[in-house]
């Protein structure tokens, strides 16, 4: 069934702005006064501890929040999520990746999910214990996954954060030892670049596609095969070498990919979810299968606090609301995500993907065009990287940028007691945080302008600018699954609040058309749907090689 999704009624709209016109002569210094600040507004869940005492609402102000979530039946919407309704009404499908972490969907959908999970972690052994082999009988020792997209995003996301930091070491639990790469861009350096130290006769590709027609990721595909036939690969000895992840199983078998090497997932799993799917063989495969269903756990562990939470305890709906509150309230056309572990160094990434495709749109659930702004643009690097890139903007720049910081107690490594990094990150994370927040007076002096005069803004913090803190105890799956889970059902949030369908993606595949009529006119053939502009560009690529 479609479910019924009103919009959310004008007169919460009204009262959002009429709780920011009320804070806007409120200073974060003051708010921050109350002692017992911290304590209302900080929730723990799933191993994360998120802080929101820096962002600019009062208790007032959350509670006409969580008016408007009730007035936009979020209840409900949550519900029929989990419930397996359709809730991609433009596309007529579920959205039902929570059922791939265990919670949600039918009994149907349970016995399928299960039975694929169990054939990603045998595949995963064969290939860690050496039992995959290329054609020419020798173990399979890398691993290049091709894809694009969320095929590409969160895998490579989830990897970097939790593989082993040295994969070409063996050890007992993974005796051979397995390098995973990623290759996403068309562009033929990627694949190159990925290739380059690599030897054909023992890697393997992952190629992900959902419906195994992807431009991008077949034409890399193409040329990885082409790699392993001219290190002397027949047709079937390149096959040996290929496993397809799609919701296609016919095209990849078309395509020459062995039926016990291809894995299945559902038209019902978007791309930026698919990483809990099949589509994560690449994270069983290099962090090992047992990391892979932790990851799935502490994922499961939101889905399980997000649907039976109430708002006013439930982590990623304040998440949610805070977002409306800061792009639709306070006017901040952006959000900047710093995550104080290079381990999470690409979560920025994964988020722009799951934010700005989800929500960045301006059509409403019935087709009408929607008056007000919707996703943020997310952006951000690694702590304390960032702090001496564009740091100086957000604490002195004329635009508020809110951020949600992310800063892990424990160390990855294990140091020595007289090694001081870890407690210096986390310094700096929260230090950032307060700065933004707190801001620093403006220094008298008797030099300045006409209409300045007596001021100093070199020196002087506005502050007043909103942060979040989410506290991990450490980078493991469980919490990585956890905190994932929760910025996705944030997503959800803001989307019911918006009034838009989160789970479809035209303005994507509105490029991909486009892509293809231009590439038809660079080989040759005209297009009178080409506009002058783009025909003189092709003219001029053309005359180049000439």
């Amino acid at each position: 069934m479609t479910p019924n999704r009103p919009r959310t009624p004008r007169s919460a709209w009204r009262a959002l702005q009429q709780q920011a016109r009320r804070l806007s002569g409120t200073h974060l210094r003051e708010l921050l006064s109350d002692a017992g600040r911290p304590a209302r507004m900080t929730l723990e869940a799933g191993g994360l501890l998120a802080d929101f005492s820096k962002q600019r609402v009062d208790d007032e102000a959350l509670q006409t929040l969580f008016a408007m979530a009730k007035a936009a039946r979020l209840d409900e919407a949550r519900a029929l999520l989990f419930a397996g309704a359709i809730m991609n009404p433009t596309e007529e499908r579920p959205a039902l990746h929570m059922a791939l972490r265990g919670v949600g969907g039918s009994a149907q959908v349970a016995k399928e999910v299960a039975g694929e999970r169990e054939r990603i972690r045998l595949l995963a052994r064969r290939l860690r214990e050496g039992r995959l082999r290329g054609f020419s009988d020798l173990p399979l020792k890398h691993l290049v996954c091709i894809g694009i997209g969320g095929s590409d995003l969160g895998p490579r996301l989830v990897c970097d954060a939790l593989a082993p930091p040295h994969p070409a070491s063996n050890t007992p639990d993974n005796p051979h030892a397995l390098e995973v790469r990623f290759v996403a861009n068309v562009d033929p350096s990627d694949l190159h670049l990925a290739l380059a130290d690599l030897d054909p006769h023992v890697t393997g590709f992952v190629v992900v596609s959902k419906t195994f027609t992807t431009r991008e990721t077949l034409a890399n595909a193409d040329a990885a095969r082409r790699w392993l036939q001219a290190a002397g690969a027949d047709a079937s000895g390149a096959a040996r070498h290929l496993i397809g992840v799609t919701a296609n199983p016919d095209a990849a078998a078309g395509y020459g990919i062995q039926p016990d090497q291809v894995l299945r997932f559902w038209d019902w799993v978007g791309g930026r979810y698919s990483l809990w799917s099949s589509v994560g063989i690449s994270i069983a495969a290099s962090c090992g299968p047992d990391a892979f269903d932790a990851l799935l756990d502490g994922a499961a562990t939101m889905d399980r606090h997000f649907r039976d939470e109430p708002a006013q305890r439930n982590l990623p709906i304040w998440l949610g609301l805070l977002s409306i509150w800061n792009r639709n309230a306070l006017g901040c056309a952006s959000q900047a995500v710093i995550p104080y572990a290079e381990r999470l160094r690409l979560l920025p990434a994964f988020l722009q993907q799951l934010i700005m495709e989800s929500n960045g749109k301006s059509a409403l659930l019935d087709g009408s065009r929607t008056e007000r702004p919707t996703a943020p643009v997310i952006w951000g690097v690694s702590g304390t990287n960032a702090q001496h890139s564009f740091f100086q903007q957000l604490h002195q720049g004329p635009d508020v940028v809110p951020v949600d910081f992310i800063v892990a107690r424990e160390p990855e490594l294990a140091l020595p007691p007289d090694d001081p990094r870890q407690d210096i990150l986390i310094a700096n994370c929260l230090a950032q945080s307060a700065a933004l927040a707190l801001g620093k007076p403006m220094a008298a002096t008797a030099h300045g302008g006409s209409a300045d005069k007596g001021k100093d803004w070199h020196k002087a913090f506005p502050g007043n600018r909103p942060s979040t803190v989410i506290l991990l105890q450490k980078i493991d799956p469980r919490t990585l699954g956890a905190l994932l889970a929760a910025y996705e059902h944030a997503t959800f949030v803001a989307s019911v609040i918006l009034g838009i369908n989160a789970f479809d993606q035209f303005g994507v595949e509105y490029g991909k058309v486009m892509a293809t009529a231009v590439e038809a006119v660079l080989g040759g053939r005209d297009d009178p749907e080409i506009d002058p502009a783009t025909r003189a560009l092709v003219r001029r690529i053309r005359g180049m090689g000439t």
